[in-house]
């Protein structure tokens, strides 16, 4: 393996595809605008999409007793309660939608993926309208690798909601992980105009547009997100592998330098980034240092080792390549086939010493 064998990796801010599974998921575990986790906005997050179970002026179930009751516990994140009062609301009317759909709601909030599924596929059977249902049923197929029924039911869910921002981006997401470029493009467009400045809509729209190597477009859009989120971590990596694809090596390693004085910590991706642009510089020294301090910050991050891994098998420091490269064979998150090609390699190292 020679040095120039490490050069050619993607341009792109991951280790392949399926680094595309960190593409940014918009959440809402909540009825009220919440997203992508707790109801408040840090400095490194985006801003709340609002989300309604139903599109306004659809006929629904009066939301008042302990329906109403178990939706402002929610608030409070008071979950026992929302669930003994939505129950309690159920044994009255057991063909509550609304009440199955919040039930889902709680269940997700509680990291309970299975029991929320049941819940939202009750609801949506309950009334085939609750689009709400569809969108967070989606984001759980998403998670369980159920990409196909994740579309399915995403696409249903912006038939029934066409102005919802959350509902586009998910669906965008779900495309990018089956390698749909354009219609991933064409969903995360459509929400980025329902809720301009989104950051996490804005850095999936860069990596749909970064797989289609149109580095421009991926280039506006990341600096869009940063401008809003200025400590996004993947943003910025992301950031680096576009101008990397543009052929702008030495600014691609003025934007890494720039996100080592902006960010708390570098991310792991930050760190693979940054050591491909030092490489192609020849600067295969400080690239190493780069990916060695990713590996001490994230040592089980299955990226960060099989680049480390690389470079040094390239350098020619055989030794520390087969250590690196076993400990990548353990890393979660590792792809197949790079397992596979790691496994020959170390068998080669092994059997040269």
């Amino acid at each position: 393996m020679t040095l120039t064998r490490w050069l050619p990796l993607p341009p792109t801010p991951d280790q392949g595809r399926s680094r595309l599974r960190n593409c940014a998921v918009v959440l809402a575990f909540v009825a009220a605008a919440t997203a992508c986790g707790p109801g408040y906005v840090a400095p490194d997050r985006d801003r709340g999409l609002s989300e309604s179970p139903l599109r306004p002026g659809v006929d629904h179930e009066p939301l008042s007793g302990r329906l109403l009751d178990g939706m402002n516990a929610m608030r409070d994140t008071d979950y026992e309660a929302a669930r003994q009062a939505f129950e309690e609301h159920l044994s009255k009317y057991p063909r509550s939608a609304l009440a199955m759909y919040h039930l889902g709601l709680v269940a997700m909030a509680e990291n309970k993926r299975a029991e929320a599924r049941i819940h939202f596929e009750e609801a949506i059977a309950a009334n085939p309208q609750l689009h709400g249902a569809l969108s967070n049923l989606g984001i759980l197929y998403l998670a369980d690798d159920e990409e196909v029924a994740a579309q399915k039911v995403l696409e249903q869910a912006a038939t029934l909601a066409p102005d919802d921002a959350r509902v586009w981006s998910n669906l965008g997401a779900v495309r990018l992980r089956r390698g749909l470029w354009s219609e991933a493009i064409e969903a995360l467009k459509k929400a980025s105009e329902l809720a301009p400045g989104h950051g996490s809509i804005l850095y999936n729209l860069a990596l749909a547009w970064m797989e289609r190597q149109e580095y421009g477009e991926a280039l506006k859009a990341l600096d869009q997100a940063l401008e809003m989120r200025p400590r996004f971590a993947q943003a910025w990596a992301a950031k680096v592998a576009c101008l990397q694809g543009l052929g702008r090596v030495a600014e691609a390693e003025q934007v890494g330098r720039e996100a080592e004085r902006t960010l708390p910590q570098l991310g792991p991706d930050n760190r693979v980034a940054l050591a491909r642009v030092l490489v192609l510089q020849r600067k295969v020294d400080d690239a190493i240092e780069q990916l060695n301090k990713g590996v001490e910050q994230y040592p089980d991050d299955a990226g960060a080792l099989l680049a480390l891994g690389e470079l040094l098998d390239a350098k020619g420091d055989k030794v520390a390549a087969l250590e690196t490269y076993q400990r990548f064979l353990k890393a979660p998150g590792r792809r197949s086939d790079d397992v596979r090609r790691i496994r020959d390699r170390c068998k080669q190292l092994g059997a040269s010493r």
